[in-house]
């Protein structure tokens, strides 16, 4: 299930209600990279959390990011505090607000559904003082690369305040999937 949407959209609530778990929530740029939910049913419970580097990694980046650990508590895992760390990892800050890195937090467990969701950065055209046009371009990449999947859900969550037909993830959803066979709009 890929869960995207415009930036005031609210997928963290979607993501909650699906897997049960707390995402850090803010009222802009929270989701800075695609962070992957892999939900597995498996006779012990356990926590394995990743980061597979992004594009454009250098091989000691790729090393560097590849050691990233954390232990959590399995049955009650902070993903605030996973994602916070994950953050300085990738290097974003004020002056990097997005990366291509992605996290990945897999979850096993006798009463795991066989389920991954993937949490992306909200859609956005223009550019201003937090982020840049490229960084509207980045994410834009980064969102439809998941969308285009033919095994993936689309989740296109979006904003009450906005009209419904000029959200960009509509638009988007009706390029990647034009029968709207894999699209659910929230």
């Amino acid at each position: 299930i890929v869960v995207c949407g415009d930036q005031s959209a609210g997928k963290s609530s979607v993501l909650e209600a699906i897997s049960g778990m707390s995402f850090p929530t803010k009222d802009n740029l929270c989701t800075r990279f695609a962070t992957e939910l892999v939900l597995r049913r498996d006779a012990t419970q356990g926590t394995k959390i990743s980061i597979i580097p992004g594009t454009g990694r250098s091989p000691d980046e790729k090393n560097r990011l590849a050691q990233f650990y954390l232990e959590v508590d399995s049955k009650n895992p902070d993903l605030v505090d996973v994602i916070q760390k994950a953050k300085e990892t990738m290097g974003i800050s004020d002056t990097k607000v997005f990366s291509n890195d992605t996290l990945r937090v897999e979850l096993s467990g006798p009463n795991q559904p066989h389920l991954t969701m993937v949490d992306l950065p909200g859609l956005f055209r223009a550019g201003n003082k937090d982020q840049s046009v490229q960084d509207a371009i980045m994410v834009r990449e980064m969102v439809s690369g998941y969308m285009k999947r033919p095994r993936s859900i689309i989740l296109a969550v979006v904003s009450a305040k906005n009209d419904f037909a000029l959200q960009e993830v509509t638009e988007l959803a009706r390029e990647l999937d034009p029968k709207g066979i894999r699209t659910l709009g929230l």
